[in-house]
């Protein structure tokens, strides 16, 4: 059971700004303890007086309002291009940010050593000490991250195995280090403070390099027995999809990811110079996407067919979870958002309780805000065991 202090320290945290009267009401304590818990919170600098109401000549009331500045965390999203980190108070406002380039071709060792330098170079050029970073949050690509905070099977860097992520960034920091798939992130980004915000039962769909799904089913992240619950990139949603063999990456990611999309639109072209499994440089799914747009037949077949694919991975996915929402985001997720009205008809068409189709608000952030919401949860955990 928690301390009438942790009691009051949250009440204040998740309520405030508050008075003390309001304080001694909600918790049904005496205005005595209050006033010895307040003065030992301050004292703490947990929490800091705030502005001062009431009108006319009557007596004013002081609003107590938590410290966000108490401490601070950092948020790490390592995508395909870029790897960004967020040094953030603990209201989630973000004091700097840093971007550098992923350079995956460069392998897993040499991905990590950037992460470590950019969480550095944030927490130095926020003018903070690393003692003052409580925790940190890294939504990080591949599975089986669970409590060992490691990373396996990222296709897009080569030698990407079993990556210790958490003791690294330990060693370093000293606090907790609480790692996630950046799909898993970025749905609890957009609940936190997006377009989910509310909702306890919502799907974040991740189309762009890879596609993955996170999951929240009445309040709760779903993670599966290996931690790789969402890996929608391996569903078989055509039976045209179906392998002789395992492959890493999945039938659902070969087909709609913007890789997938500009080798699909490739090979309908059949363009030698353009022919190959792996995208040119002069044509992605950003070009695919606006030549549908301008009518072009080749580019609307692929993309009708993008859609019919994620339709038919969407119906499934909401037949077994019933989610209120489906967010769409990544790169070629916020490009399809323009055809919301199509999936919903679709969607429409083919379950008893259809979803709504939002896209991200949080944009490419969403798993930046996510890793910064989960840091923060775990920074308050660590500050309410110092309060006794």
């Amino acid at each position: 059971m928690a301390s009438t202090r942790t009691e009051v320290y949250r009440l204040i945290r998740d309520e405030g700004p508050i008075s003390r009267s309001g304080i001694q009401s909600k918790l049904d304590i005496s205005a005595a303890s209050v006033s010895t818990v307040v003065s030992g919170l301050l004292e703490q600098e947990l929490v800091v007086r705030g502005r001062i109401v009431g009108n006319g000549v009557g007596r004013k009331t002081e609003l107590l309002e938590h410290n966000p500045r108490k401490g601070y965390v950092l948020g790490v999203d390592l995508g395909a291009k870029a790897i960004r980190v967020a040094v953030a108070d603990l209201c989630g406002a973000i004091v700097h940010k840093t971007e550098t380039s992923t350079l995956a071709y460069e392998g897993g060792a040499r991905v990590m050593q950037r992460l470590m330098e950019a969480c550095r170079s944030a927490v130095a050029s926020a003018d903070i000490h690393k003692s003052k970073i409580l925790a940190i949050g890294v939504a990080a690509p591949g599975i089986s991250l669970g409590k060992t905070g490691r990373s396996i099977l990222a296709p897009f860097i080569p030698d990407w195995s079993d990556v210790p992520f958490r003791s690294l960034l330990q060693s370093e920091f000293g606090c907790e280090v609480l790692v996630e798939n950046d799909v898993d992130m970025a749905i609890i980004g957009e609940r936190r403070w997006g377009v989910g915000k509310g909702c306890d039962n919502l799907v974040f769909i991740n189309m762009a390099v890879g596609v993955a799904a996170g999951i929240i089913v009445d309040g709760n992240l779903i993670k599966g027995c290996r931690n790789a619950a969402g890996e929608i990139g391996y569903m078989v949603a055509d039976p045209s999809m179906i392998r002789p063999a395992f492959s890493v990456q999945g039938a659902l990611e070969r087909s709609i990811s913007g890789p997938g999309i500009a080798r699909r639109w490739r090979d309908l072209v059949g363009d030698a110079d353009r022919a190959g499994d792996e995208p040119a440089q002069i044509v992605d799914s950003e070009m695919v996407l606006a030549l549908a747009a301008q009518g072009d037949v080749n580019a609307r077949k692929v993309i009708d067919d993008t859609l019919q694919y994620l339709c038919s991975a969407l119906s499934n996915i909401a037949a077994v979870v019933n989610p209120e929402k489906v967010i769409l985001g990544g790169g070629v997720g916020l490009a399809l958002c323009s055809y919301a009205r199509s999936i919903a008809e679709f969607l429409k068409h083919h379950l008893p309780f259809p979803p709504e189709i939002v896209q991200a608000e949080l944009g490419s952030d969403a798993s930046l805000f996510g890793s910064i919401a989960v840091a923060i949860d775990s920074a308050f955990d660590a500050l309410e065991r110092g309060i006794g």
